[in-house]
This record gives C-alpha cells, structure tokens and sequence, in this order.
C-alpha cells in the first residue's frame, strides 16, 4: 500500500486531488495500523507466495497441486482422442462441437433439445471434479452426440460427424479398457452387462457411420425405409431410428436380440426396393460390415459367445443371392410391362414414325458402306459430326427432356452425370422411361431429316 500511494504522489502534481487523496489515505492507514498494534513477526508477514519461497518450496500453483489422479488421466485421455480425432482429410470433427450457439442465435436448438451441451461444457465439469468415474464422462459424450443426430438431418455433416466421433470414443474407451485388462490378466470387475451395452453402441455405431470412399454415410439412403412395414402394418414399427433410441435407453440386454432388429430393418430395405437400386445395395454393404465389425469386437466368442455369432457372411452371401433369385424375375416382367405400356402410351403420330424408323432399319444397309462428301469434306462409317441446329432440321431434344425425379432409380455419382435440367419434381414427361423413348424417336426424326436436308 505504501508503494501505492508513492506512485500516487510521484505521478500527480502536487496539490492534485489524486496527490492529496494518496495523503489522506496513507494516514489513515497508519492510525489503523496504530490502533490495531504492533506488527507482526517478520516469519509471519508476507504473502503465501512469499512464505514459499523464503522456505524454499516452489510458488507456482500448478507446482503446488497434487499429482494427477489415474481417473483424471482417463477422463483426459477420452477427452483429447475427441478433440484431436480427425478424418482422412485431416479436418478436426470436432470443432463444431466445441461451442454450441446461444439461445439468441439459434432459438429452435434450444427449444428441441431439452439439455444441451457441448465440449466446453464438458471440460469444465474435469476440472471441477464432477465426473467420479469414466461412465458419468461417457453419458455427457454420448448425451452431446445424440443431441446433434436429434436436431440435425441424418444427410447433414454434422450428423455424420456426431458419429465419427462418437465411434471414436468408444474406440478409445475400449483401447483404455483392453490395456488395462491385459495389466490386470482379465476382465477385472467388469459386468458381462455392461460389456454386452458397450459393444452393442459400438457396434451400431460403427455400422451408422460406415462410409463410401467420397464420405457418404451408407446409412443415409436408409433414413427413406418406412418404420411400419406394408407388407404387415400389424408388426410393431422398426427403423434404424428406433434401433438407435433403444441403444441410447439400454434397453438392449443380448447382442442376438440387436442383431435380429438390425438385420429385419436391413432386409426389409431390400424387400421394399429394386436389386439395382442404391438402397439395396447399401443394406447389402451395412449387413457385411455389420458381421465383420461384431466378429472383431467379441473376437470370434473370446470377448462374449452368443447365438449372434452364428450368422456368419456365407449365410449372409446365401441370403442376399436368395432373394435377387426371387426378385430378379418379377423386376424382368415390370420392366417389360412397363415398355408395352410407354408404347401403347405413345401418340399416333409417333407410332407412325416409329414404324417407318423400323421399315428403314431393316432395310438394305448398303449405304452405310459407303463414305460421303460434305462442303469438300468426306466421312467414312463410325466418324462423329456435330450439326448445328440453325433449321428445323434438329430438334432441340437435349432441351425438351426433362423426366419426374420420383420414378429415377439411379445413384448419386448416376445422377450427377445427367444435365442439370434433367431430372425435375414436375418433368414433361411421367417417367424417365417416357424421356428415353421420347429421346429415341426425337433422334429417329433428326436422322431422316439430316438425310433428305444433305442428300446423303
């Protein structure tokens, strides 16, 4: 206090109201320090920083502190495989988690999510010392992962990313465990119960973030599959959403019961859509993770033996070349009921063509045999010209198709190759059937026209 009020005088002029101030306050503290007594011994003044380093033990506060605990060198070391997990690009997955928006800037959040939280939050509680085990840490994780699969869409980033990083988690738990495990020759005091939860939200997620090489979760295509079954509305209704509310609850006990929810939502995937289409295909490819994923977590019944295991991938390859053998036949007959119809759908004028198209392909092809000359150029067979439309002679076909996206069976990377205008919610024509026929008499038309335009 003495070097305060120095400075006070020494800074101000003399006469200021900060240098008569610093006086008045020097004295009073003086009549206080008079009345209050002698000061104290020298050993027993000084600041706590002071007294350590007269005894020569370290200041610093973070020298003073205890050592860390083993929990709190757990809860660490989960805590950081979270913040420091990045995917094959290198982006850290985890710095949208870190901060979640305020109520002003994201209302709705706040309103459909009943406790939120996010990584911040989370560290706060380590260093508070409110988590007493790694369990309490797991349910804020998996309580903040859930969150955002809650409020997001399962085709949005951040849903794939809860996931990626809720894997990650449990990933780095069960590394913790399996060391600890081998330190201590077992399973030490760990609950076949808790054991068989673990592995289950593991394995599911896993399965639920189970990616393409562009990044696209197989999952999604899933999120379309109906949760009541048509075939039997009377079954109670399952989808890969309830399946994972159950896990999140603990409401799975044995890993055969899972299994047998996961495979029915599977399989009614491929019942309910074409061999070829991309949901088929992708339940296909979830299944078979699905099997190798389980067999690496129970070690082939080392971890945990049960019935579960004895599903393997050859029964799974036998059922998936089944139910093609039984599909296959009646995609065969829609296909082909499908062209009579488009054809008998066909206006008159377009029979008509079709049918002098057909007359004149089954012609004598001689001239095809043949090369021509063209504005001092010549064509042989198999060369490509490109004609400009400055007559009617061309229609303007590439323009006029556009097909109703409803009726496209066709993959992402398909689809993305098509012209932009292709596919649209109100398209001139019903179906992308309709657009090919229609395409095909449309370049029938140009080939007579380009003919009786050039003489060729």
């Amino acid at each position: 206090m003495k070097l305060m009020f120095r400075n006070a005088r020494h800074y101000n002029e003399e006469g200021s109201q900060v240098y008569n101030d610093a006086n008045i306050l020097e004295n009073i503290v003086k009549d206080k320090q008079k009345e209050l007594g002698p000061p104290p011994e020298e050993d027993d003044m000084g600041s706590p920083k002071l007294k350590l380093r007269r005894s020569g033990v370290a200041a610093s506060p973070k020298k003073a502190r205890t050592q860390t605990t083993p929990l709190q060198q757990k809860l660490t070391d989960l805590y950081e495989a979270v913040r420091n997990f990045t995917d094959n690009r290198g982006r850290r997955l985890s710095t949208v988690f870190q901060r979640l928006p305020s109520r002003s800037e994201l209302p709705d959040y706040y309103a459909a999510i009943k406790r939120p939280i996010d990584m911040e939050r989370i560290r706060s509680y380590m260093v508070q010392g409110r988590y007493q085990d790694v369990d309490s840490l797991a349910e804020d994780f998996i309580l903040m992962f859930n969150n955002a699969c809650t409020y997001n869409e399962p085709e949005s980033l951040i849903y794939r990313d809860a996931l990626l990083l809720h894997r990650a988690f449990l990933e780095a738990r069960r590394q913790m465990e399996d060391e600890e495990d081998g330190d201590e020759g077992g399973l030490g005091g760990l609950s076949v119960a808790s054991l068989v939860h673990e592995l289950i939200r593991n394995l599911f997620v896993s399965m639920m973030g189970h990616q393409d090489d562009e990044g696209r979760c197989y999952s999604d295509s899933l999120a379309e599959v109906p949760a009541i079954d048509p075939a039997n509305p009377e079954d109670p209704p399952l989808s890969l959403e309830i399946i994972r509310n159950n896990v999140d609850r603990g409401r799975y006990r044995r890993l055969d019961v899972f299994q047998e929810h996961v495979f029915e939502v599977l399989e009614k995937a491929r019942r309910l859509n074409r061999t070829d289409s991309e949901i088929f295909e992708d339940s296909v490819e979830l299944q078979h993770f699905f099997v190798k994923i389980r067999d690496e977590l129970c070690k082939n019944g080392e971890i945990l033996l049960t019935p579960a295991l004895s599903y393997t991938s050859k029964h799974l390859h036998a059922d998936i070349d089944q139910e093609k053998r039984e599909k296959l036949p009646q995609e065969i007959e829609e296909d082909r009921l499908k062209r009579e119809e488009d054809k008998k759908a066909l206006p008159e004028e377009d029979k008509a063509e079709g049918a002098a198209g057909s007359q004149w392909l089954s012609g004598p092809q001689s001239s095809y045999s043949q090369d021509c000359n063209f504005e001092n150029n010549t064509y042989s067979v198999g060369d490509c010209v490109y004609v400009h439309a400055e007559s009617s002679t061309i229609s303007k076909w590439d323009q006029s198709l556009k097909a109703q996206r409803k009726d496209c069976r066709l993959t992402r990377e398909q689809e993305s190759r098509l012209p932009t205008h292709w596919l649209k919610s109100k398209g001139a024509h019903t179906t992308m059937a309709d657009a090919l026929w229609r395409l095909r008499d449309l370049m029938m038309k140009d080939t007579f026209n380009i003919r009786q335009a050039y003489n060729l």
